[in-house]
């Protein structure tokens, strides 16, 4: 059995970049890595199947399953991945189980581990999932700006400086990334409002900058639910909207939250410096 770990990534703000080449396109923004990511262990099957179980749970998990056959084409592998966060609320759990995962499976295969990287962009664009998470956690830095899309070397991303101790609130549903970004109109308001923040926070990397454009960008971009809109008004200035799910990121602490929002998920988790933690 191989394991491995991947930190989460929470983006901020974001603008779609598509283009004709999946390894340049992507998106642009500027996000932050949590400790708390998915610990994957991996071992190879004699038949072709690829079989995941999520957080206990058998998953079809297409993002994974993709990537897996795509880096062992004709082999099968039980996968088992444990999130330390919710799915599809915004923190890139999709990313990490698959980069963990398909580091895993090059180990077992005898392939350069870094081929999980495009291997995971490349299945989470086509899947309809994250379109940044993966440029994002491949950078070392706890806060990763994305200022040209794409996977690097294609892409650029770039590191603040900035860390934070984090918490983190869930207040509503899980939400569909590729249902929010089918709709032109909204995607149209996305693209808008994150290239004018991003253009905004290259010029100004603050931990203040980053949280006000963030809020700016949620409210232009017309993405906040009513459980969204109220849990940040709790908690001005210092919280923002994970992208995208019905979760928020704040600095202050797990008690002050909880008591804000008693009906709340709540997790705390220090941003990461680093990437993958092969295990075995």
């Amino acid at each position: 059995m191989t394991e491995a770990f991947c930190p989460g990534h929470i983006t901020l703000f974001f603008s779609p970049r598509r283009t004709g080449d999946i390894l340049r396109s992507g998106s642009v923004g500027a996000g932050i890595k949590t400790a708390l990511g998915a610990n994957v262990a991996v071992e190879e099957r004699r038949d072709s199947r690829i079989s995941v179980s999520l957080d206990g749970a058998d998953s079809d998990a297409p993002v994974t399953a993709a990537a897996v056959a795509a880096l062992a084409p004709g082999r099968g592998f039980d996968i088992s991945i444990e999130c330390g966060l919710p799915v599809s609320q915004g923190f890139g759990m999709s990313a990490a189980g698959t980069i963990a995962a398909g580091t895993c499976v090059c180990d077992i295969v005898g392939r350069d581990p870094y081929e999980a990287f495009p291997a995971a962009h490349i299945a989470e664009i086509e899947n309809g999932g994250g379109l940044g998470d993966v440029a994002a956690i491949m950078c070392q830095g706890h806060q990763p700006t994305r200022e040209s899309a794409g996977l690097p070397p294609h892409g650029k991303v770039t590191d603040s400086g900035l860390s934070f101790d984090l918490t983190i609130a869930v207040v509503g549903p899980p939400i569909s990334t590729a249902r929010v970004l089918s709709d032109p109109l909204t995607e149209a308001r996305i693209k808008g409002s994150g290239d004018r923040c991003l253009r905004s926070y290259v010029n100004n990397r603050t931990e203040s900058s980053l949280f006000s454009l963030a809020r700016e960008f949620s409210r232009a971009a017309g993405l906040e639910s009513a459980a969204v809109t109220e849990a940040l008004s709790l908690l001005p200035g210092r919280s923002a909207m994970c992208m995208l799910g019905h979760s928020i990121i704040t600095t202050a602490s797990a008690e002050e939250v909880r008591a804000l929002l008693p009906k709340a998920e709540i997790y705390g988790s220090a941003s990461f410096g680093g990437s993958v933690i092969r295990k075995g």
